[in-house]
């Protein structure tokens, strides 16, 4: 049997503590949709809805985000289909209707003409 130095001990324990502690955080984490959405578009974005059933959601966003602004979203879910119809609109009227992909995503960028994510 050996005997572990308090100095040794300390070390164990702080980093079981840090381990546990990402791993909360990744369980956290895990089980929603958290991504940015990045506007890189001549235009402010006023709307994010997504559609489910036929119907548009309420506004996902609480501010308008100007062209070159980013805004964190987050679902608060990741249940249901990973592809969903998403439809974005400008302070010009204009809008993007597209089936985005959000599962293991990132960022959405909003382009003039178009939408991408990663």
């Amino acid at each position: 049997m050996r005997i572990l130095s308090g100095d040794t001990m300390n070390k164990i324990v702080s980093g079981s503590a840090l381990a546990l502690l990402i791993a909360a955080t990744v369980n956290a984490s895990a089980g929603q949709w958290l991504f940015d959405l990045e506007n890189r578009s001549e235009f402010s974005v006023t709307s994010f809805r997504t559609q489910e059933n036929g119907q548009w959601s309420d506004n996902w966003l609480n501010e308008i985000v100007a062209p070159g602004e980013v805004f964190e979203m987050d679902f608060g879910t990741d249940e249901g289909d990973c592809v969903v119809r998403t439809r974005i609109e400008f302070t010009d009227n204009t809008y993007i209707d597209a089936n985005i992909d959000y599962c293991d995503i990132s960022v959405i960028t909003v382009r003039n003409k178009d939408v991408v994510w990663k």
